[in-house]
């Protein structure tokens, strides 16, 4: 803290709020300040005893008294402020004061055993906490509570490190002491082993993935089996100690390899745990938004594809009708002048391509539509590795709703893009939405690739619409 800081956590308070709110007398408080003599003695006694209360420290010798407070508390005791001159005199009549106020309200000192016993107090409350400032006010809050009087800014100050210190240490201990062997040398090769030359394993997870590429997902997913591979999952932490853990974390995301060697090793290892921890958080986030970009862009490529198909259709459509307005006109013709049709028919165009266009005439006009779901198997060769990839990695879990889709993704799990392994007798399809049965139910048989496509795209609704997680 700054010496600004430092001296307005002690300081008197100096606004109408402050003093009303701290410095108030009851009837108990007047009778005891009755029993001084003077108006002198009487003020310094309200004054010493409000201290002790707010900001809960001595009354300093010559210290300057904010107006407002001086006058409040001189209004209570019905004296005028005036006589605080007289007080200020008087020291040996000030440290009498002091002694029966200290033992006719309850205060004490921060001395043995007091002093013991806050720190293991502010021990206990530092596990939660790590903003040193807000221990520091608490400490001061509980102190006023239990009428110990404050010593100074300097030794609370240093109460409050030592507490922080030993909080650290003993979530330091713990947590290492929970580490196999295994664990151990699982997180000291992050930092020892290399991906590359110039690149450690730690570096290397918190490497970003900006690009939207089936890849890319594959890469998440590898770092996110490599933190899974180190076993931090299986330690337990009290939740206490949460807020300490994700302080490691922060700091771990800015130690580079480096530095984290030249920890001592238990600390290391803990700070690389809060840290994998996080990443695992943040690469689990990254994998599912890279699955739902995926997912997305794979719909606007089947749109795209399919816009181009009606635009080529609508060329080539252009094209068949004058091709069979010429036909009509060269029958009609030969009809009227009695010629051979067959004949006149052969001399405009080959018959197989009249027998051709006839024939996707008849395909155009039949009843259906286009969709670009039509378009979406050209899409399955970005899903075929990585959609089982992704199922095997992330632990899914979601509402009873969603049953038949879990159904289907340990089935899309267990296949594992491998087109040797048929789809089970059974295969799950309470999970396809209805704009997808008439591409996943052909002729009575289930399309392989449009019914993973339409799992996937269920999985990436599931998991935007928060129903699996």
């Amino acid at each position: 803290m700054t010496e600004r800081q430092r001296a307005a956590l002690l300081a008197l308070p100096d606004s109408e709020a402050a003093v009303v709110r701290h410095h108030g007398l009851d009837a108990e408080d007047l009778a005891a300040i009755g029993t001084a003599r003077t108006p002198a003695t009487q003020l310094s006694y309200a004054l010493q005893l409000c201290c002790l209360r707010y900001p809960g420290r001595h009354l300093r010798a010559g210290e300057l008294l904010p107006a407002i407070m001086l006058d409040h508390i001189a209004e209570q005791v019905g004296v005028d402020a005036g006589a605080v001159a007289d007080f200020a005199r008087r020291a040996p009549t000030r440290y009498d004061q002091l002694a029966a106020i200290k033992a006719r309200f309850g205060f004490t000192d921060l001395s043995r055993p007091a002093r013991g016993i806050m720190m293991n107090w502010l021990e206990t409350e530092a596990m939660a906490i790590v903003d040193g400032r807000i221990l520091l006010d608490r400490l001061l809050d509980e102190l006023r509570t239990r009428r110990i009087v404050i010593p100074g800014v300097s030794v609370v100050e240093r109460m409050t490190a030592e507490a922080m210190l030993r909080a650290e240490a003993d979530l330091i201990a713990a947590v290492d002491n929970n580490l196999d062997a295994d664990m151990r040398q699982r997180l000291d090769a992050l930092v020892d082993e290399k991906v590359h030359d110039r690149q450690s394993r730690l570096s290397w997870l918190r490497e970003p993935e900006p690009r939207v590429a089936s890849a890319s997902l594959a890469e998440i997913l590898e770092k996110v089996a490599l933190i899974h591979r180190t076993g931090i999952s299986r330690i337990t932490v009290d939740p206490v100690h949460e807020p300490r853990l994700t302080q490691f974390a922060r700091e771990g995301v800015r130690y580079t390899a480096q530095a984290f060697q030249q920890m001592r090793t238990s600390r290391r290892r803990v700070i690389l745990l809060a840290t994998l921890r996080d990443l695992e958080a943040t690469l689990t986030d990254a994998a599912i938004a890279m699955f739902a970009a995926l997912m997305g862009r794979a719909h606007l490529r089947a749109r795209k594809r399919l816009e181009q198909r009606v635009a080529i259709s609508g060329r080539e459509g252009r094209d068949r009708l004058m091709r069979i307005a010429a036909v009509l006109e060269t029958v009609s013709r030969a009809a009227r002048a009695g010629e051979d049709i067959a004949a006149a028919l052969r001399d405009i165009m080959p018959l197989d391509m009249l027998d051709a266009d006839a024939a996707i005439i008849r395909r155009t006009a039949a009843p259906h539509r286009d969709d670009v779901l039509s378009e979406i198997a050209a899409e399955y060769r970005t899903f075929k590795r990585t959609g089982p990839q992704f199922l095997q990695t992330l632990d899914f879990h979601g509402r009873a709703g969603t049953a038949a889709l879990r159904n289907a993704m340990m089935v899309l799990s267990d296949l594992d893009g491998d087109w040797r392994k048929p789809l089970p007798a059974d295969v799950p399809l309470g999970h396809i939405e209805r704009r997808w049965h008439r591409h996943v139910v052909v002729a009575g048989k289930i399309d392989r690739t449009h019914w993973e496509m339409a799992t996937y795209g269920a999985l990436a609704n599931a998991l935007a619409s928060g129903d699996i997680w």
